[in-house]
């Protein structure tokens, strides 16, 4: 939100005030239009003006105060951020994060999977993949496929989600 125009002038005073020197309707235009640019709010800009003429006794432009008012919201910024990094290094230290957080993520992202139906890469753990696979000639350690017969991706493998009843006979006949 922009100043008014009543604020700039409130803001001009104060600076007048300070340096004496007379302002007119051109300034008022030039100081509204710098304070929509970098959204001053009327508090921070009185601030500005204030810290300035407090520890520099120079001719003040709209720059100046943009200036101040920037380095005002940076430094409140990095404490924010510094307190929450504080909170965070305490949490971390008390454990209240960690395994549980992302169990709780990882039962999310499976929930939202089963929702949308996601096909998942077949586990390794199946005792099967130890053997190759008769019927589809999938190697030792490789997922069993079946493959595309017809459109656009004829020919192309598509990895099952488990294995064929071929192989896991192979596997008790120990056929290796």
């Amino acid at each position: 939100m922009s100043l008014t125009q009543n604020e700039i002038v409130g803001v001009l005073k104060v600076a007048t005030a300070y340096d004496g020197r007379q302002r007119g309707e051109a300034d008022v235009v030039a100081w509204m239009d710098s304070a929509a640019r970098a959204e001053w709010t009327y508090p921070e800009a009185l601030e500005a003006v204030k810290d300035h003429f407090a520890f520099d006794g120079s001719w003040i432009g709209p720059a100046v105060v943009t200036k101040r008012i920037q380095a005002r919201r940076d430094a409140a910024e990095r404490a924010r951020l510094a307190e929450l990094g504080a909170a965070k290094r305490a949490e971390l230290e008390a454990g209240t994060t960690g395994p549980a957080d992302s169990e709780r993520v990882r039962s999310a992202v499976e929930a939202v999977a089963n929702r949308l139906g996601w096909q998942r890469k077949p586990k390794k753990t199946h005792a099967a993949l130890a053997v190759a696979c008769p019927h589809c000639q999938a190697a030792p350690g490789r997922p069993c496929a079946r493959v595309i017969r017809r459109g656009h991706r004829a020919g192309e493998f598509v990895p099952l989600a488990g294995v064929h009843v071929s192989r896991v006979e192979a596997l008790t006949n120990g056929d290796r």
